[in-house]
């Protein structure tokens, strides 16, 4: 956008050239055009050439320089004009951002809520959650523009909110918890009363839970299990160790941080129950919330491919795939490192395992977990 010189080499008379704008703008697009370009351009009227530094006599050379010269100090205006709107809506989001969070109220409220001291081990990782979800809750208080004390009296403001958002139940809690501690906070201090932000149930939750799943940005669809035939069909391309390492989480529902460990043999153990039975049983590096003895799960292995398994940890042939690889020949849906381990509960169910059994055999605490987040609705076992 800007002046360009255009050359009239057929013209008798000087000046051999004419100056024009190019414009990209919409306004400057006359109604009737039907042209599918955004530009427009259109000629410089000669009583505007002195004022812009043009006369007739000059030669196309000078004039050209003097249109890019032109075009620059345009630039330069632009970006002037450009970084002045930046700053203005900068300013109107401070602005808007101080008359809902004041600075001193909010430094105050993370030092005892957001950034409190944690003794766990993950306490990093457990800062970091907050910090995000203080974080989105100061986006949803700015946003939205109500005072917390009015917040219960402006509810579905705040579901419309997440929904446009597109945010996932889970995290909207997170959030509403995040949100109606800091109201709490803020009421307290200015001597206001305070009604807190009810989680949504009934049909706001099934309009917020349905709306993520169409059109949320970053929604993770949870892995599906990997069938033992689409692992058989992969092996010709796989490494042996790689195949090995995914026989061993499908045949005894690992987790991958588990798989890995079995190189240790402190890690696992092997009791014979009689002659024909054997269990192996293997720590849990995840579960830290009991005594290190109880960590330790039981794997009953019954089966011939279990007592394959069984082999290829002793051999200690086995190393985690990268996840590219596995999606690469290895078809299905949603198809991940955890796939095995996924698959794990209906292989047994098939093999007329109870799911109590399973639920133990996996690590969980209650059979719910095993049914809830493991067992694939779809199939079905007669």
């Amino acid at each position: 956008m800007g002046y360009q010189v255009r050359p009239l080499p057929d013209k008798k008379s000087e000046p051999k050239w004419k100056l024009q704008y190019v414009s990209c703008k919409k306004a400057d697009r006359k109604p009737e055009s039907k042209a599918k370009s955004n530009k427009t351009t259109w000629n410089v009227s000669k009583d505007r050439w002195r004022s812009l530094g043009f006369h007739k006599f000059m030669p196309i050379e000078d004039a050209k320089a003097r249109a890019k010269q032109l075009n620059s100090q345009l630039e330069i205006k632009r970006q002037e004009e450009h970084l002045r709107n930046l700053e203005m809506k900068q300013r109107e989001v401070c602005l808007k951002y101080n008359s809902f969070l004041p600075e001193e109220f909010v430094q105050e409220f993370e030092r005892l809520f957001v950034k409190k001291r944690n003794l766990k081990e993950n306490t990093r990782k457990r800062k970091t959650q907050r910090q995000v979800t203080w974080t989105s809750a100061q986006k949803m208080i700015v946003t939205i523009g109500i005072e917390p004390s009015e917040w219960y009296y402006n509810i579905d403001a705040i579901y419309d909110y997440f929904y446009d958002e597109a945010l996932s139940i889970n995290y909207v809690k997170a959030i509403i918890r995040m949100s109606n501690l800091w109201g709490y906070f803020i009421c307290r201090k200015l001597g206001r009363p305070f009604l807190s932000i009810p989680h949504p149930k009934g049909h706001e939750k099934q309009r917020l839970v349905d709306n993520y799943h169409e059109n949320g940005k970053h929604m993770k669809k949870p892995a599906k299990g990997l069938p033992p035939k689409e692992l058989y069909k992969a092996k010709k391309n796989l490494s042996i160790e790689h195949f090995n390492w995914l026989y061993i989480s499908l045949w005894l529902g690992l987790r991958p941080k588990e798989i890995d460990s079995l190189h240790n043999k402190k890690m696992w153990r092997l009791e014979k129950i009689n002659s024909n039975q054997q269990v192996i049983s293997v720590f849990q590096t995840k579960i830290i919330t009991v005594p290190p003895e109880d960590r330790w799960k039981p794997i009953p292995i019954q089966f011939d491919e279990q007592k394959i398994a069984l082999k290829i940890i002793e051999s200690g042939n086995f190393k985690r795939p990268y996840l590219r690889t596995v999606r690469k020949y290895i078809t299905g849906e949603r198809i991940t490192l955890y796939s095995g381990r996924k698959g794990f509960v209906d292989l047994m169910l098939s093999k007329k395992q109870s799911l109590e059994n399973i639920s133990i055999w996996m690590g969980h605490g209650t059979i719910h977990r095993t049914w809830r987040s493991y067992k694939d609705k779809l199939q079905f076992h007669i």
